[in-house]
């Protein structure tokens, strides 16, 4: 092998190492970068007018933002950050907010009708007077919610984590909406440990595979479960 063709494969290695190292260096760094997968311009829409019907807001990060009244129908926020937010008679009837961060955020009259909460984390929530008629809960953690006027009918609560709710003394007819409604909800594998259900009517609700540990159910109308 000549002496010019040694240098030439000598450079060609080189370059290839170098090119090679700043790839890696690159992929590193764009690791680092946080990404968001929401819509830029339906997060300002959503700030500027407080209405964003079917917007995409996924990963949001909104914890404080003051949402009261807000038009969400339909809107994408799937892992959002909402904690300690203001939704407060916000329609999000039908929207995306599974995996949703909503630790203490205020739902007061807040519609989540046919919304999909799968997942998410409602500690805290006050969800008093919150419309949740067939919301999908799979999972969802109300550990220790109030949900003494909160409308749940037919409601999906499977895997959910009710334990010590309060539903004290609470219609579950679906003919009372001024009160807890869960007449037709699917409770089957959910945490109702330490749950007050004193005076509560659960007739004809399937409980078979409900967990009821230390559930206070003295008044309990329980016919037919």
């Amino acid at each position: 092998m000549l002496p010019n063709q040694k240098i030439q494969i000598g450079e060609n290695f080189e370059m290839k190492k170098t090119i090679l190292l700043a790839s890696l260096i690159f992929i590193a760094f764009d690791a680092t970068i946080p990404s968001f997968a929401y819509n830029e311009t339906d997060l300002e829409k959503l700030k500027k007018l407080n209405s964003c019907e079917r917007c995409d807001l996924s990963e949001a990060y909104l914890h404080g933002t003051k949402l009261s009244g807000a038009n969400l129908i339909y809107a994408n926020l799937y892992e959002a950050t909402l904690s300690a937010s203001d939704l407060s008679g916000a329609d999000l009837s039908g929207a995306n907010l599974s995996k949703a961060k909503l630790r203490f955020a205020n739902l007061n009259e807040a519609d989540l009708s046919d919304a999909d909460l799968s997942g998410a984390d409602l500690i805290g929530a006050n969800l008093s007077g919150a419309n949740l008629s067939k919301t999908f809960l799979r999972g969802a953690n109300l550990s220790g919610v109030d949900l003494r006027t909160t409308n749940l009918y037919e409601a999906y609560l499977g895997g959910a984590n009710l334990s010590g709710v309060d539903l004290r003394s609470t219609n579950f007819s679906f003919l009372n909406l001024s009160r807890v409604n869960l007449s037709g909800a699917n409770l089957s594998d959910s945490n109702f440990s330490g749950a007050n259900l004193r005076g509560a009517n659960l007739s004809g609700v399937d409980l078979r595979t409900t967990n009821l540990y230390e559930a206070d159910l003295r008044g309990a109308n329980l016919s037919g479960v």
